[in-house]
């Protein structure tokens, strides 16, 4: 008996750590709602930012708004990573708010995406570097043209 009350508590305990360490019990895939809002609320984050006083750092600026969503969404995340080691503490968490809405939705729109592996697709680094005030205006436009 103590044998079944042992193995069942084992089994119990690997079922919850399984759960912990995020395996997928669900789909990942976002609602159309789900998308509008966390498109959103970057763009309200990506708002906040655009008078940034950042001259001095270039960024790698993609302005393909149709062919490879899925690579530039890829690209804007990137360089918002740089971006957020060079704001101040003040504007830190704005970027910090539009990475984890992006992820989110690029993890959510990862399956469905057919541009997602297409040759064609630009790496980043072959875009153009632009200032950010171009950067943040090409960003603001690809998620506006994400949510039409």
């Amino acid at each position: 008996m103590m044998c079944k009350v042992l193995i069942s508590a084992c089994i119990a305990a690997a079922i919850l750590l399984t759960q912990a360490r995020g395996a997928p019990l669900q789909d990942d895939k976002l609602s159309p709602a789900q998308k509008e809002k966390l498109l959103e609320a970057s763009l309200i984050d990506l708002a906040f930012l655009k008078d940034i006083d950042n001259n001095f750092l270039d960024f790698y600026t993609p302005n393909d708004k149709r062919e490879c969503n899925h690579t530039t969404l890829a690209c804007f995340l990137k360089e918002l990573k740089v971006l957020k080691h060079d704001v101040e503490e003040k504007d830190k968490q704005h970027v910090m708010n539009i990475e984890k809405n992006l992820e989110d939705f690029q993890v959510g729109d990862l399956i469905q995406d057919p541009d997602f592996s297409n040759p064609t697709c630009k790496k980043c680094e072959s875009n153009e570097k632009k200032k950010f005030p171009e950067f943040h205006q090409e960003m603001t436009s690809f998620l506006q043209s994400l949510q039409k």
